[in-house]
């Protein structure tokens, strides 16, 4: 019996729920409720493949939607009750790591009231056409350590701003025009942050880049100025490596048309947003290209005895694969 057909029979008897529960035959790796208008459905998911930004793409999904779910469902109760209650029956029965909720076109009355009664989750994401502020902080009051944060809406206020806006693990505004470079410059525990529009420049990103690097029309070549970087050509979208060798982390950096993808991984941790690849080899080859920085500086002051030395690094980054563009160094993806 697969995981729908056991979804489904605990849903048509409340005998073989209460077995299957008692039995534990089953859990998931996560569970998703999304609300919009008179409705909801569920996800039941289990396999997770590879993660890009707040995007799981799992091995075998369990669709609930409409009907399917009307056994547990009250027709006295309102849609958001009947939606927790189903939810929570669900999670009793068939036990799941992580919980994600996705909350479309609700007032902020309603979306209180459906986080305060799903205080597990791990991800929420909200979605209105017209974002305003008070939406936002009713999403922003529910932040715990760990959790990801979604926010969908073609315009947002300018002059937003929140505390906790940029303590989330994973992040995504849509409309990130209200957001300033200090806000970024005082992130604190954030994995992955990704902005849609926005008013940043080059000067911006580098100096912010420069900021990390150094704490505990975009030109590619005006951004990661002064940088040491490596840009790496995949079979999806190319993207840039810059290194913290203070911590052994590896900063990743995708910069699109319209889209900024920053993400901050250990030196030896599978790089999520490049579908789950290990970058040992790219943080090795960094180090090298840092340590040649060093010293062909020392060389431009008269120190000659080291060129044996770049000379050797010179051949460890051919035999990685590296090669030069326009001076910048690049390898392809194995």
């Amino acid at each position: 019996m697969d995981a729908t057909e056991q979804v489904k029979l605990a849903l048509s008897s409340k005998k073989i729920k209460d077995y299957i529960r008692f039995a534990n035959v089953r859990y998931f790796d996560y569970c998703q409720i999304t609300i919009e208008g008179e409705h909801f459905s569920i996800s039941l998911s289990y396999g997770c493949e590879w993660c890009k930004q707040t995007f799981r793409e799992y091995q075998e999904p369990v669709e609930l939607i409409g009907k399917e779910m009307e056994p547990w469902s009250n027709e006295k109760l309102s849609v958001i009750e009947n939606a927790i209650t189903v939810l929570k029956q669900l999670q009793t029965t068939f036990p799941c790591k992580e919980t994600g909720v996705i909350i479309i076109e609700k007032e902020p009355a309603e979306v209180k009231k459906i986080l305060g009664a799903l205080d597990n989750f791990i991800y929420v994401s909200l979605s209105r056409e017209r974002i305003e502020a008070v939406d936002v902080d009713v999403v922003m009051e529910f932040y715990k350590k760990g959790r990801e944060i979604a926010i969908n809406g073609s315009e947002m206020p300018l002059d937003y701003y929140h505390r906790n806006a940029f303590k989330f693990h994973i992040i995504y505004y849509e409309d990130a025009r209200w957001v300033k470079l200090g806000h970024l410059f005082s992130m604190k525990g954030a994995w992955s942050v990704e902005l849609g529009k926005n008013n940043f420049n080059c000067e911006d990103m580098n100096a912010l880049l420069k900021h990390w690097m150094t704490c505990e029309g975009r030109r590619e070549e005006d951004l990661f100025e002064g940088l040491i970087s490596l840009k790496v050509n995949t079979s999806g979208y190319p993207f840039r490596l810059l290194a913290n060798h203070q911590n052994h982390l590896l900063l990743y950096v995708s910069l699109e048309t319209d889209q900024l993808t920053i993400g901050v991984y250990y030196s030896d941790e599978p790089v999520m947003l490049a579908k789950g690849t290990r970058m040992t080899r790219e943080y090795r080859i960094l180090e090298i290209l840092q340590r040649k920085k060093v010293l062909e500086d020392e060389s431009e002051i008269g120190e000659n005895w080291n060129k044996i030395e770049i000379r050797q690094l010179e051949e460890e980054l051919a035999r990685n694969g590296v090669y030069y563009v326009d001076g910048t160094p690049y390898v392809d993806d194995l």
